[in-house]
């Protein structure tokens, strides 16, 4: 049961009870006729209130408050006593109608009741009293119920926009690693081409320049000393070994994507350092890690969940990556010096929940513990 029903259905517990009284009052007090107008402007109280609030169209609810009370007061004012009917009236003002005119119609239509009950019946102070306060607790009351119900639908509404603001938010994240990878794989990949190009430019011109030289020398030393012909046939030969072994690194340089190794890591630190003032340090006994790309990639993604992690909840001010291959396995810890300590709960959250997720993808295994005396450690190992 949502709050606008649920309100709708106090308002009726309590309209039913009070009909109980009116009814048989009526019944006792008044004639035929009268009472079955009485009835007749019961019923349509509460039909009007199991009518949504969304179901009335503009003006309807004004239009059935004038008429309704209308005929209530002309109907106790001309045939009959019953000055009950104008509770429900003020029930419906104060939860159907949250303009200011809602307190122009319950001042009016209990003004008039008021009169009539001071001013035309001979009602002792005590039931004027009564009636009063009845009236105007009715109308708060019931107003209170609607702007309750109003601000819970708003926070639900509220809610439900964070909520896609959120998933939006995800999504973008997402968006963002996915293009920062794809930046620093075609940067690398640029870097490996250029490297190859200038290697294969300079060192190999300057190698076949060298065996042409050589090859002229051959002719030149013809008839000359036996040694020389020897020494520069030598020459020639591993001169020409040495630009077949360039060509064939360069080529494979080039044309080899498959690795990118530890590179886009040491990137996204320095970045990182650079940004957040946080001083990043990557140990790794090899500096040079053979890494294909999707466990490049993986990792990157890690250290972005893990970097963020620690700026939002560990007031480090260092953070420490240590990579390290050993037989089979590639181990990846990554440790702050944050102030978590054995007093914090750690309650897995969605940065820990999207490391998981990424190591998982390289069947890797995940644990994490809090450093004595503070600060927080990932330990993830990768079969390779």
């Amino acid at each position: 049961m949502n709050a606008s029903t649920r309100s709708r259905f106090l308002l009726i517990c309590f309209f039913v009870l009070i009909s109980f009284f009116l009814i048989p009052t009526a019944y006792m007090n008044e004639p035929t006729i009268p009472f079955i107008i009485s009835l007749i402007i019961i019923f349509c109280f509460l039909l009007m209130f199991l009518r949504p609030k969304n179901n009335w169209k503009p003006f309807q609810k004004d239009i059935a408050i004038i008429v309704l009370g209308t005929v209530s007061f002309i109907k106790v004012l001309y045939v009959g006593e019953e000055i009950g009917l104008s509770l429900p009236l003020a029930a419906f003002i104060g939860f159907h109608i949250l303009e200011r005119r809602a307190l122009y119609y319950a001042t009016f239509f209990g003004g008039c009741s008021f009169s009539y009950m001071y001013f035309y019946k001979d009602y002792n102070f005590e039931e004027v009293i009564g009636y009063v306060v009845a009236y105007i607790g009715w109308y708060i009351g019931a107003r209170g119920l609607s702007l309750q119900n109003q601000q819970k639908e708003s926070s639900q509404q509220h809610l439900k926009q964070l909520q896609e603001a959120h998933v939006e938010l995800q999504e973008a994240h997402s968006e963002l690693q996915a293009a920062s990878v794809n930046t620093l794989r075609a940067a690398v990949l640029e870097e490996r081409t250029r490297i190859a190009r200038d290697v294969h430019d300079a060192l190999g011109h300057s190698l076949t320049s060298l065996i042409v030289q050589l090859n002229a020398l051959k002719y030149m030393l013809q008839g000359g000393p036996i040694d020389a012909q020897e020494a520069v046939r030598d020459m020639l030969t591993v001169s020409k070994q040495s630009l077949d072994d360039i060509r064939s690194s360069v080529h494979t340089l080039a044309a080899d994507k498959s690795s990118l190794g530890i590179t886009p890591l040491r990137i996204l630190l320095s970045r990182a350092q650079q940004h957040t003032d946080i001083k990043m340090h990557l140990i790794s006994p090899n500096p040079d890690i053979p890494l294909s790309q999707q466990m490049t990639i993986t990792l990157y993604r890690i250290l972005q969940e893990a970097i963020t992690n620690s700026i939002r909840h560990s007031d480090a001010t260092e953070i420490f990556i240590a990579i390290e291959k050993k037989q089979n396995f590639l181990f990846l810890s990554i440790w702050d010096n944050g102030t978590i300590t054995n007093h914090h709960q750690i309650k897995p959250g969605h940065g820990l929940t999207g490391i998981a997720e990424h190591a998982q993808q390289l069947n890797g295994d995940l644990s994490y513990s809090i450093r004595e005396p503070h600060g927080f450690q990932i330990d993830i190992s990768f079969p390779l």
